[in-house]
């Protein structure tokens, strides 16, 4: 109930004192009767009656007067309570607002600290920066000065190699010139030697083939007259057989051992009849041993003769 009074403490106010009034009023009329004489035309017995009801109603009105009066005074103690309770909670809301305040103000301090620890740092840090600026322009001065220095020397050594190298070259170039010269004349001296020495190998190797094809002439020659002399003596032992048919040209191909001894007897291309080819075989064998060439150097061991019936 009490929250309820507090929540809505316009509501409660006016409820207290519409009842105050009401209590006023009624006391007044009270008053006003209890000053009134009674008059009645009844007897003894109605007097007692009447004065015993008018008792009881002044008991109960008494009685009433009392609740009505207990009633205001537990309102007042309630709306004496409520204001405590309200001046409790203004006294809180103002110590919240203090406290908020001083919080604020804390903080306050606290931020304008910070803004100054903040500003004393960002002094410390540019003071850092313009030492370190200053630093790195005294360094990188001093390194391009050791730079500077530096490419003098590299350019002065460059050129003492360059100058140094040049004279190398000069001489490297006269002595590889002379070398050459030296060279060419040697060249020179030997190519005339080898065309002099090709000259003579040519003369020779001429000579020579000259001689070879010579030679070769004469041992063509001689291998004609040696295989036209084993032709004559096969054709001179071969006896044409009775039912010999048609006789063509005969390859006939001889293996002979040294002294012209005959081995073997085959043919190569030989369309004849058996009996032609027996024949011309038997003539082969007939010639052993077959002539000797002129050359020994002609002797062939396997021999293709080309057989020609007459």
């Amino acid at each position: 109930m009490i929250e309820t009074l507090l929540r809505y403490p316009r509501a409660f106010i006016f409820s207290l004192v519409l009842h105050v009034v009401v209590i006023g009023l009624t006391l007044v009329e009270f008053s006003d009767r209890s000053h009134q004489p009674v008059v009645t035309k009844k007897g003894p017995q109605n007097q007692t009656i009447q004065a015993e009801v008018i008792d009881q109603k002044k008991l109960e009105q008494r009685e009433q007067k009392i609740k009505q009066q207990q009633e205001a005074k537990r309102k007042q103690e309630l709306e004496k309570k409520r204001l405590e309770q309200a001046a409790k909670k203004r006294a809180q809301e103002q110590k919240k607002k203090k406290e908020q305040e001083a919080k604020r103000k804390a903080e306050a301090r606290k931020k304008a600290e910070a803004e100054k620890k903040r500003k004393a740092e960002a002094a410390r840090k540019k003071a850092e920066a313009e030492k370190k600026r200053k630093a790195e322009a005294v360094r990188k001065k001093a390194e391009a000065e050791q730079k500077r220095k530096a490419e003098e020397a590299r350019v002065k050594a460059e050129a003492e190699k360059k100058r140094k190298a040049e004279e190398a070259r000069i001489k490297a170039e006269a002595e590889r010139k002379r070398k050459e010269e030296e060279a060419r004349r040697k060249a020179a001296e030997e190519a005339r030697l080898a065309a002099e020495a090709e000259q003579r190998r040519k003369e020779a190797e001429l000579k020579a083939q000259l001689a070879a094809e010579e030679r070769q002439r004469a041992l063509d020659s001689m291998r004609q007259r040696y295989i036209s002399l084993i032709q004559q003596t096969i054709s001179r032992n071969w006896r044409q057989p009775v039912n010999a048919g048609e006789m063509p040209e005969c390859e006939v191909m001889v293996l002979q051992g040294p002294g012209g001894v005959v081995l073997d007897v085959t043919f190569g291309l030989c369309p004849g009849t058996r009996d032609y080819r027996l024949s011309v075989e038997a003539a082969v064998l007939k010639s052993d041993p077959l002539p000797k060439p002129e050359d020994p150097a002609l002797f062939e061991r396997n021999l293709k003769i080309i057989f020609k019936p007459k």
